[in-house]
C-alpha cells in the first residue's frame, strides 16, 4: 500500500471511532439505568452499611484484589445470622441456602459488555468509591443500576479524574 493510500484510510477510521463513541455515549453499554430486579433475598444495604457501618469489602471481598468484586459466600452471612435476626423471614431464606449448601442466586444488576474490561481492583485501589459508579447504595432499599455505564460516561469520568482513556485502557 502506498503512503497516499495509507493516509486516505485515516479519515475513515476516525469517522468510525467517532461514530462508535457517539453510539456508545447515547445508547449505552447498559441501557438499563434504573434496572432494579427483585432479588432472592431482600438484602437491606441501609441496615448493614449505614446503621452497622459495614464496609463494602466485607461482602464484596475481592473488589480490591480482582476484576470482579465478588459476592458473599452464604457462610459470610451466616457468620452473624446464626444468632442475629435468626427468626426473621429473610434470614430464614438465607439459612435455607446455607442448609442446602447452595449459593444465593443473586440477579446481576451492573454489567458492561463482554468486550469491555472493568478491573474493580484498579478503581478501588485508586480511591474511587463504590458510590462513584453504583450510586448511594447505602440508601437503597433495593439496589438499582445508578449510572449508565456507557462508554461516554466512563470516558467523562476518566477525563475528569485525569486517568488514561485511550482505547486499550478498557478494550484489551
Amino acid at each position: 500500500m502506498t503512503k497516499r493510500k495509507k493516509w486516505q484510510v485515516i479519515p475513515g477510521l476516525l469517522a468510525l471511532a467517532v461514530l462508535a463513541t457517539t453510539l456508545s455515549a447515547y445508547q449505552g453499554a447498559s441501557s438499563q439505568q434504573g434496572y432494579a430486579p427483585e432479588q432472592p433475598i431482600a438484602f437491606p444495604h441501609p441496615r448493614h452499611v449505614k446503621d452497622l457501618g459495614m464496609n463494602c469489602l466485607y461482602c464484596h471481598f475481592s473488589a480490591d484484589k480482582s476484576p470482579d468484586p465478588g459476592l458473599p459466600a452464604v457462610g459470610t452471612c451466616m457468620g452473624c445470622h446464626t444468632i442475629a435476626g435468626a427468626g426473621l423471614p429473610e434470614i430464614q431464606k438465607v439459612a435455607a441456602y446455607w442448609n442446602a449448601r447452595q449459593p444465593i442466586p443473586w440477579e446481576r444488576i451492573h454489567k458492561v459488555p463482554d468486550y469491555v474490561q472493568f478491573p474493580h481492583m484498579r478503581h478501588v485501589n485508586a480511591g474511587v468509591t463504590c458510590q462513584s459508579c453504583h450510586g448511594p447504595v447505602q440508601d437503597m432499599d433495593r439496589v438499582y443500576q445508578y449510572s449508565s455505564l456507557n462508554m461516554g460516561w466512563c470516558v467523562n469520568c476518566h477525563v475528569e479524574n485525569q486517568a488514561r482513556y485511550d482505547c486499550s485502557t478498557c478494550h484489551y
